[in-house]
């Protein structure tokens, strides 16, 4: 059990220790935020699974207060309206809803963030609600965030920005993505 928990921390330490030698691509994504947070634009989050409760924690951050106390920002966590959710699944197809649901509310010059630790395979149907959202995000002129992993997947080729976390480890790719995305909200504290 001990050598188990000893790996899984080893992993991480590795992780964040390639992580922190490039800042330049989380730089680049925090000062887009601010500027789009100035801009009066919305910015959207979505994941799967794990990769949505880690969503929801960031929009959490940034809509009620990380350190310190300030007005909301405009962060929407895409897919949290259950109802709309499981109508659209029960009734139609359920890979297309989160889709549906960005073109409804969003506006060219808005952010989407994706988070995925693989980053999606059309041919192995991974992630592919995903992968969609990322098309309709693209069609609508939404600046597509990706925050992925393993070798990045279909998300990296639709992208505008990514930040590829350099593990093949599910749970070292999340703990990473939570670190970055609270070093985000360490940035727009200190700048908005």
């Amino acid at each position: 059990m001990k050598k188990q928990i000893i790996q899984h921390i080893d992993n991480l330490i590795k992780t964040l220790e390639i992580t922190i030698k490039d800042t330049s691509i989380l730089e680049k994504i925090s000062n887009l935020l601010i500027k789009k947070i100035k801009n009066k634009k919305k910015i959207f989050v979505y994941g799967n699974g794990g990769s949505y409760a880690d969503s929801s924690h960031f929009v959490g951050e940034l809509t009620a207060t990380y350190k310190k106390k300030r007005k909301p920002l405009p962060f929407i966590l895409l897919g949290s309206n259950m109802a709309s959710v499981s109508a659209w699944a029960n009734d139609f197809r359920n890979d297309i809803y989160i889709s549906r649901e960005l073109s409804g509310y969003g506006n060219t010059g808005d952010v989407l963030i994706v988070l995925s630790t693989s980053g999606g395979n059309i041919k192995k149907k991974q992630s592919t609600n995903l992968i969609k959202l990322a098309k309709v995000a693209r069609q609508k002129k939404i600046t597509l965030i990706s925050f992925l992993g393993r070798n990045g997947g279909a998300l990296k080729k639709i992208s505008n920005i990514n930040y590829i976390v350099k593990s093949n480890y599910t749970a070292t790719i999340q703990e990473t993505h939570k670190t970055l995305l609270h070093s985000i909200c360490e940035i727009i504290d200190k700048r908005i």
